[in-house]
């Protein structure tokens, strides 16, 4: 009989010494706990992975506000019209105010962002 060598595919196993097994207990007060969630919340992490990164000096990064995702969400939805509006450059079709205007507008969304 043939042995099957064929792989299953999925994440290779970590070493042993990469793999999180050791356990470490720490109490914090209720008031803590509260903040550590926030703060884990804002970041889009879970509290464990949160404290764990903050611990070993990891980055923990805040997600974007509603805002900046917006913003960047009209970012994307330009790109098309740029290039909808260099076809016409090509073409002689666009007026300089129109283009003023709109490197203006997105100027403006990149301020946002920043």
């Amino acid at each position: 009989m043939e042995t099957n060598k064929h792989n299953k595919g999925g994440r290779p196993a970590k070493a042993d010494y990469k793999k999180r097994s050791v356990e470490i207990t720490v109490r914090f007060t209720p008031v803590d706990k509260i903040y550590i969630k926030s703060c884990a919340d804002e970041c889009g992490l879970r509290v464990a992975e949160y404290i764990y990164r903050a611990a070993m000096r990891q980055e923990t990064t805040q997600l974007l506000t509603e805002e900046e995702i917006t913003a960047i969400t009209k970012l994307r939805n330009i790109g098309n019209n740029l290039n909808q509006i260099t076809h016409a450059l090509h073409l002689g079709e666009v007026r300089e105010t129109e283009i003023k205007e709109i490197i203006s507008f997105i100027t403006d969304i990149i301020r946002k962002v920043r």
